[in-house]
């Protein structure tokens, strides 16, 4: 009998709310009259991600013109989740006319998880001429400003920092660095669904599953280990990357919990829903030709060969 397939909640709130402003000429603030001999020229915008109000990464203000002022709030899981997709699959750039801008690039499967992200920033998204793949697209100022207070704190990936520092001089903001991640971050889920894979494979005639994250430094793995244990290995093929592996059904057990809670958004979530029918299988040996459920474990094959990751 097979378990069915994981449900994976996703704590994500977001929110909109108004702050009334105050402008320089009002007559009668409760009445809201503007002094029309002053110019309808300023708003402060107020970009906040769900912490305390003492921290300097919740708040900033940006002129635009506009009468009202509007505040743009989005969960610390959130936040989290975009800086690990970004730091896995993104860039943040400035131009030769200074203008600054977000990509995203990821596979055609995983569109849906490209228009999530546009739903909560804006943006544009545009397949990729030649390659199977779509970009995301971020460059008004507002949206950026909006952005980097969003994911600065969180970002961490060598490069991508490096980017974000260029980013936030332009933007005339200051850089902060990431903290220390620990079990709860939902920076781990976004990285994943950029730069992770689970891959099931026979040795020695004998199933094998791993879950596992790239990248070409070192460091920037390191903290999958530390955090969600397993280990990590130096490939030379394309030149060379680090690449974080679990394989015990323990640790693999672990990552599934912790993706119950930190939901991952791309296609690589529809593998996770067949990991408990693997350990099933595994157990009543259905992967051995000679076994009676073996039918079983070739139908099994046939949908985790469908997904491809």
């Amino acid at each position: 009998m097979f378990i069915s397939g994981l449900s994976l909640p996703f704590g994500l709130q977001c929110f909109q709310s108004s702050l009334r402003p105050t402008v320089p000429g009002v007559a009668d603030a409760d009445a809201g009259i503007l002094n029309r001999n002053r110019s309808r020229s300023s708003q402060n915008i107020y970009i906040t991600c769900g912490q305390s109000a003492g921290n300097q990464r919740h708040v900033s203000s940006l002129v635009e013109t506009s009468e009202t002022t509007r505040v743009a709030s989005y969960s610390k899981s959130f936040c989290e989740w975009l800086a690990g997709l970004i730091d896995a699959d993104g860039s943040l750039l400035v131009s030769k006319k200074d203008i600054t801008s977000l990509e995203i690039t990821m596979g055609l499967e995983d569109l849906p998880c490209l228009r999530f992200v546009q739903n909560k920033l804006g943006g544009s998204i545009k397949m990729r001429s030649g390659a199977k793949a779509y970009r995301y697209r971020l460059h008004n100022k507002q949206g950026m400003v909006t952005l980097i207070h969003c994911i600065n704190g969180y970002i961490r990936h060598t490069s991508r920092l490096q980017q974000l520092h260029r980013v936030c001089q332009q933007l005339s903001i200051s850089v902060i660095y990431p903290k220390k991640l620990d079990k709860y971050s939902s920076w781990f889920a976004g990285f994943f669904d950029g730069d992770g894979t689970i891959t099931l494979s026979m040795k020695n005639n004998y199933p094998q599953l791993s879950i596992r994250a790239v990248n070409k430094h070192l460091q920037d793995v390191q903290c999958f280990k530390e955090v969600l244990g397993g280990n990590i290995y130096f490939d030379n093929a394309k030149n060379g990357y680090y690449q974080w592996s679990v394989q015990s059904r323990e640790d693999i057990i672990n990552i599934i919990k912790y993706f119950k809670t930190n939901k991952i958004r791309s296609h690589k979530s529809h593998r996770l829903f067949l990991i408990q029918d693997y350990y099933v299988l595994r157990e009543l040996k259905a992967f051995k030709p000679l076994s009676i459920h073996h039918k079983a474990w070739r139908d099994f094959m046939n949908k985790w060969n469908k997904l491809k990751i």
